[in-house]
């Protein structure tokens, strides 16, 4: 008997030294059904295809997921799944924020969340361990598991004003980004909202973004974050730039060049003026503050734990004297740019005449280029979306217009293959959008509507012929109304 107990002990003893295995993610991980139908900016007037697919998101607090913003965008239907069982949820959105990348979901039958629990957070600037573990659903409703290696942390932007905490890791995934929950020791340490196939490297919003969001949306009035958006150059080593403003030795800063209006801090911020720190945090000579997860570009210090309507003060240096100034955050607005970066569950405003078919210039518009547009859309409206900010402070426009294509008719014969065309005027009028450039038509008494694009090309339509010809135009083409002017 005593020679067993031995053998037992014997084999007992390894297996105790063995690490404990983490906690099942089963009960934290669920699958997240689809349905988008996307807009087809060829033809404004319909719908485009209906896509299915399936991402993945995390029970939180509040019997909640939170997932990837872009992965739900022009949805039509949300259902949820829990690994194990084969019914699908009906879920909706309670917030969704384009700007910071995250969306949170609601189920409306609870007994979803029986046997599931919210994760937990990894405390708030702190990374315990560079090794993580991501967690994906397949398209055979599989949870896989992947390892990935923390490479860096910084602020990364989804459009202008909008710093979002980014983190970075290096990973063997062949598909992923969207929405993938991403864990250090158990504990939640961000969602993935992109995958770079080229350099292996996931991108995931950090908890800190999701837990700002959780305060922000905690009120029962969900502002998003606050809209601070200036042009700044560092001063790095240039001595000469730095003798130039009187910048002291050893002190860094950001050489303000331009300030929107819509900015917050524009009422007392100027052009040149140097912003040495915000909220007494002082900037390197890199526009750089120190924080837990190392050197962070100067919006986190306004936006990772600020909220609208928050006092933020700043030590600026103008005119070689060192001044206090303070300024309260403000709402993104609704139309913060002259191209419209979030056009997503929305359709396309449009406006069809004599066949020429106009729309506002967006984001959505350029994606529908490809996944390349950069490389496919026209350089002239790239420098339109490259300038923005510029254009926005100089011409007097609220939206670029464009003529996207020609609808072939005998009024625009001649015309048939323009497209991609940047619009001007119409009868010498400065057209401000789609809206206006109605308003300007409609109101026109001479017998030609002269159009003039940039690039020094011009359209000459007959006023008579276009108007006795729309009826016939738009059953030809199938097409219900020759407008949308809804909201933006």
């Amino acid at each position: 008997m005593n020679y067993i107990s031995s053998i037992i002990t014997f084999l007992i003893i390894p297996f105790l030294s063995l690490p404990i295995a983490p906690q099942s993610i089963d009960d934290r991980v669920v699958l997240i059904s689809v349905t988008s139908e996307k807009h087809d900016y060829a033809s404004p007037w319909q719908k485009g295809e209906i896509v299915r697919s399936s991402i993945t998101g995390c029970v939180i607090e509040g019997k909640r997921i939170v997932t990837a913003a872009y992965s739900l965008s022009d949805h039509v239907l949300i259902e949820a799944m829990k690994r194990g069982e084969s019914r699908k949820y009906q879920a909706s959105v309670a917030i969704m924020d384009y700007h910071n990348g995250l969306a949170i979901l609601t189920v409306q039958d609870n007994t979803f969340f029986d046997g599931l629990k919210p994760v937990e957070f990894q405390p708030a600037g702190t990374m315990t361990a560079r090794n993580a573990r991501v967690y994906k659903w397949d398209a055979l409703s599989s949870l896989k598991e992947y390892t990935a290696e923390l490479a860096k942390t910084s602020i990364r932007f989804y459009e202008p004003g909008c710093g979002v905490l980014m983190h970075q890791f290096s990973t063997s995934m062949n598909d992923g980004g969207n929405g993938e929950p991403v864990f250090i020791d158990g504990k939640l340490a961000g969602i993935a909202t992109g995958l770079s196939n080229e350099t292996k490297t996931l991108y995931v919003i950090g908890t800190d973004v999701i837990r700002r969001m959780l305060k922000d949306a905690s009120s029962g009035s969900y502002e998003g974050l606050p809209f601070f958006w200036i042009s700044g150059s560092e001063l790095q080593s240039d001595n000469n730039l730095r003798e130039f403003f009187g910048v002291g030795r050893g002190e860094g800063g950001v050489l303000v060049t331009e300030v929107p209006a819509a900015s917050s801090g524009s009422e007392v911020l100027l052009t040149n003026d140097i912003i040495l720190s915000i909220n007494n945090v002082p900037l390197d000579d890199s526009g750089m503050y120190d924080s837990p997860y190392g050197k962070l570009h100067y919006y986190g210090l306004i936006q990772l734990d600020r909220f609208v309507g928050d006092e933020i003060f700043m030590r600026i240096l103008r005119d070689r004297k060192k001044l206090n100034v303070r300024f309260k955050l403000k709402p993104i607005p609704a139309d913060c740019c002259l191209i419209q970066l979030i056009s997503y569950d929305r359709d396309p405003r449009y406006y069809i005449y004599g066949g020429l078919v106009f729309q506002e210039l967006t984001n959505g518009y350029l994606e529908s280029f490809g996944q390349d547009w950069r490389e496919k859309a026209d350089k002239r409206l790239l420098y339109y979306h490259d300038n923005m900010k510029t254009l926005l402070q100089r011409e007097n426009v609220e939206r670029v217009v464009v003529l996207s294509r020609v609808l072939p008719d005998p009024v625009n014969r001649g015309y048939q293959f323009y497209r991609d065309l940047v619009l001007k005027r119409a009868n010498g009028i400065l057209v401000k959008d789609v809206a206006h450039l109605k308003k300007v038509l409609d109101s026109a008494v001479s017998r030609f509507i002269v159009l003039e694009f940039a690039g020094e090309t011009s359209v000459v339509i007959d006023r008579i012929e276009a108007v006795r010809r729309e009826k016939d135009l738009l059953k030809i083409y199938n097409i219900s109304s020759p407008t949308n002017l809804s909201t933006r």
